[in-house]
């Protein structure tokens, strides 16, 4: 935003024309456009984004709390972690065996939620919502949970 603000001063200034002032504007539109996302995967850890932050790029987490207030331009996957979610997904929703707290937000995408708990208000969802819950997989998440999460806990990944 700040070169867009620049770009204004420049005009408020008349150091450049109205016509130069839109080239200017769309060129760092564009560039914003084309920038690459980023991705993040955490493990064990707590990742957080709060109501004034925006993200954009791919969140992985295993085995950890993720805190979703801002809006993250890109996937959200979890498995087996804590999740409060009242922000924004520009993109798609995957949980797998976690406990999730909604307090509404939105979902611009599709969502899918495999043997997750969860509570309260849920989310406004734009795209296909698929929920699978029941004896069997909820059964086969517990053995795998508990067998494998205690590995996990020691698993690092540097950046």
């Amino acid at each position: 935003m700040n070169e867009v603000k620049k770009i204004l001063e420049a005009l408020a200034k008349h150091d450049i024309t109205v016509e130069e002032a839109e080239k200017l504007i769309l060129a760092v539109k564009l560039s914003k456009k084309n920038k690459p996302k980023s991705s993040r995967s955490v493990v064990g850890k707590e990742f957080i984004i709060n109501e004034d932050e925006i993200y954009d790029g791919n969140i992985e987490i295993v085995n950890g709390n993720l805190i979703l207030r801002g809006i993250v331009n890109g996937k959200v996957e979890a498995v087996f972690s804590e999740v409060e979610f009242s922000g924004t997904v520009n993109g798609k929703f995957e949980a797998v065996g976690c406990n999730i707290k909604w307090d509404g937000g939105v979902i611009n995408g599709d969502i899918e939620i495999v043997g997750c708990n969860y509570k309260g208000k849920k989310p406004k969802v734009s795209g296909k919502v698929k929920e699978v819950n029941g004896f069997f997989i909820n059964s086969l998440l517990k053995i795998v949970k508990f067998s494998i999460k205690p590995f996990m806990n020691g698993i690092k990944i540097s950046e």
